[in-house]
């Protein structure tokens, strides 16, 4: 192109009301899209699972939270926003300490009857190993200095709000490994797509991964990949002047609603999508998605050419380092990293890449790009012990001054597999001496539920708490807690200090073989191993508003995202499941279960085929039931109404057979297995078992010796007859 060619084409583009560009500023200002850009995070108590008040209770209470940050990653602008407030009706002094990595950073006693305790911190920014800033919190309340008086004070408590947040900042080329972009993903990061309407192999990686990050309370979003035609949202979106010199950018550069037009200004739109809100985290990309965004780079490249040669070149050179990790096909079972203009994505294509991700196996991803070839379940799911501190049960010492908590938190497909199911908690101890003479107690609690407890010994030695898990405690995520509890003094004795208590690492869980019973705990044991998911191809054509419904399914149900299989099957036709399965507004062939589903009526029975409900003129719920199809037995759920529920975060299916869903939780769960819903005792069953073969064992040793006793007499008889 001549000079007088592009002094035409510049005079052109301002009669058009274009910004015209120096060649060399246009390439400078693609280069400048991906530098100096920070990405802002800010997440809630309520992001990470504490959606309802902490409430620490006087004497002493003291609470530690993990808020997570991208690991072994500097931030800057890092701040503590604790809301809150205090009760002090009963009077004495009220102290809150808040800690931060284990380093008290506020202390702050309160005088009035009640009030507000808000407060703001500065947080280090130092790179964090674990991935966590640890929040600690601490409420002491005394009445009275005089010893023998009852510390006891109902009335001071003090009340942290879950819109407590953390807001941080961090550079994200400053991203070098898969690893550390997981840990640096936001909570509600965007899962992009092709189209909303995909292919089986798309969609079955797409569920997976979004099954991952809502285990991880992660709320995704699932968004289609722009296309001429689509209306986006570019308010707070900037151009550069130097790019306004392209139609295509220029067209973005108003703001606003805006339909793009053109293949052109999809790219322009891509390239700009950090400042937009379609800023995709995580890229599920197929052929389709790398046609399209070659074909709108390709004529955003060509807008650009006809600005400046050089300029085009630029844009060769940039595409090429920032677009590629997309764009260029992916290895069977390959997980990439691609820095696009103020972002760090993730890029997967499929099933063995997804497996990478898993919580298991995240640790060796220290890499930006890895192939998976193999990789089966938890690398750590195959013996009969699964240890603690594999769960995130961190081995560590604690002070006990009133109380002290100490937990561990796992998805259940972590430990579970070939057929078994965690039994029992075994805690390995060690407490030191201390001046009180009232037993110091270990109460362990496994999904809230208290499964036993335990007075320490307090002489310093390893001391072994053991404590079975009852099946209807289980569930697909997991939180064992650990309560240290000191009562209160007796007598008059100087204020104690606390004392140490020790969780080892040979704590551990223990895992045996499941019961297989025909309800949801039941069904948490065969998923253990294998599951078939099974949608309608509708599904597939409605990619963003199924995907989250299949996923949260999954979880609830205790399917592994990493040892299950997709099948869609035609619309209205029926499946014919072969094994374990969850089947999902699908209809089944010989389909049989307590619930029966027509339009919007609901018929439900016993086992004993009593009716318990025959109700019409539902809608906008779901029925989830444990059913068979044919011999195969699994999970089904259906919509009822032409709207489906948004399942909540909170939806867990752990006791009984059938539970209607609504979109704030589980509106009613039934046991149709057990008269009165009353399940049997898990202590029990060993019992009954060891009972039997006590007085049972013997006898049967004696039966079995003289049968054998008798048939050699038999035999010694015939020789010697024919003889």
């Amino acid at each position: 192109m001549t000079r007088a060619c592009v002094a035409t084409f510049a005079v052109a583009l301002l009669v058009a009301g274009h910004v015209q560009a120096a060649p060399d500023e246009l390439g400078a200002a693609l280069a400048q899209l991906s530098q100096g850009r920070v990405v802002t995070r800010s997440l809630s108590l309520a992001d990470v699972g504490v959606r309802e008040p902490l409430v620490l209770q006087a004497p002493d209470a003291i609470r530690e939270l993990y808020l997570p940050v991208p690991a072994n990653l500097p931030i800057s602008d890092a701040t503590l926003q604790v809301d809150g407030g205090y009760m002090r009706a009963d009077g004495g002094r009220t102290t809150m300490l808040v800690s931060l990595d284990g380093a008290p950073v506020l202390a702050r006693g309160f005088t009035q009857f009640q009030g507000d305790a808000a407060a703001s911190l500065g947080v280090d920014g130092g790179p964090r190993p674990t991935g966590f800033v640890r929040l600690g919190l601490q409420w002491s309340s005394i009445i009275n200095d005089t010893i023998c008086t009852d510390q006891t004070a109902i009335g001071n408590v003090l009340r942290i709000a879950p819109t407590s947040r953390l807001t941080y900042r961090f550079d994200p080329a400053a991203v070098k490994d898969l690893r550390t972009a997981w840990s640096a993903l936001p909570t509600a990061p965007t899962v992009a797509l092709s189209a909303n309407k995909v292919g089986a192999p798309a969609y079955d990686v797409s569920w997976r991964t979004i099954a991952l990050l809502q285990a991880e309370n992660k709320r995704p979003a699932v968004r289609a990949w722009p296309v001429v035609g689509d209306t986006v949202d570019l308010t707070g979106v900037s151009v550069p002047k130097a790019l306004q010199a392209a139609p295509a950018f220029a067209a973005l550069a108003a703001g606003g609603q805006r339909k793009l037009a053109n293949p052109a200004e999809v790219g322009a739109f891509v390239l700009l999508a950090s400042r937009s809100a379609f800023a995709p985290d995580i890229v599920v990309a197929d052929d389709a998605l790398r046609g399209s965004l070659k074909a709108s780079l390709d004529a955003l490249r060509a807008q650009v050419a006809a600005v400046s040669t050089s300029g085009a070149e630029a844009f060769d050179q940039w595409r090429a380092q920032t677009w590629a990790p997309i764009t260029e096909p992916l290895a069977a079972g390959e997980v990439r990293l691609a820095h696009l203009p103020g972002q760090v994505v993730i890029v997967t294509g499929d099933v063995g890449g997804v497996a990478a991700l898993a919580a298991a196996w995240r640790p060796i991803d220290a890499s930006n790009q890895i192939v998976v070839h193999q990789l089966e379940g938890a690398p750590h799911a195959y013996g009969d012990k699964v240890a603690l501190a594999l769960l995130g049960g961190e081995p560590r010492t604690m002070e006990v001054l009133g109380r002290a908590t100490w937990d561990a938190s796992f998805d259940l497909s972590t430990v579970s597999g070939q057929g078994k199911l965690p039994g029992e908690v075994v805690l390995d101890v060690a407490a030191a001496p201390s001046a009180s003479v009232s037993g110091q107690v270990a109460s362990v609690y496994f999904n809230g539920m208290l499964i036993g407890s335990e007075l320490l010994k307090q002489d310093g030695r390893v001391q072994r708490i053991t404590a079975r898990i009852p099946r209807y405690a289980l569930g697909a995520s997991n939180l064992l807690r650990v309560l240290f509890q000191r009562p209160p003094e007796d007598g008059c004795r100087a204020r104690l200090q606390g004392y140490p208590v020790a969780v080892l690492p040979s704590s551990h869980v223990t895992l045996e073989t499941a019961s297989l019973d025909p309800d949801f705990t039941g069904m948490v044991a065969r998923f253990a191993s294998q599951a078939n998911v099974i949608v309608p191809t509708a599904y597939l054509g409605d990619a963003a508003a199924t995907l989250p419904r299949v996923a949260r399914l999954a979880n609830a149900a205790g399917i592994a995202p990493t040892r299950s299989q997709l099948t869609a099957v035609a619309d209205n036709e029926a499946a014919a499941p072969k094994d374990t399965f969850l089947a999902i507004d699908v209809p089944l062939r010989d389909e049989t279960g307590r619930a029966v589903l027509s339009k919007d009526r609901l018929t439900l029975t016993t086992a004993s085929d009593k009716l318990l409900a025959d109700v019409s003129g539902l809608t906008n719920l779901g029925i989830v039931q444990v059913a068979k199809a044919g011999s195969a037995t699994g999970v089904v759920y259906r919509t009822v109404g032409p709207v489906a529920p948004v399942l909540p975060a909170t939806l867990r299916l752990s006791r009984g057979d059938v539970a209607v869903v609504a979109s704030d939780g589980i509106a009613r769960v039934f046991d149709t297995l057990h008269p009165g819903e009353v399940l049997p005792s898990d202590v029990d069953r060993p019992r009954l078992t060891k009972s039997f073969w006590s007085w049972a064992g013997p006898g049967i040793v004696v039966v079995v010796f003289l049968i054998l006793l008798g048939v050699a007499g038999y035999a010694r008889r015939r020789r010697q007859s024919k003889s």
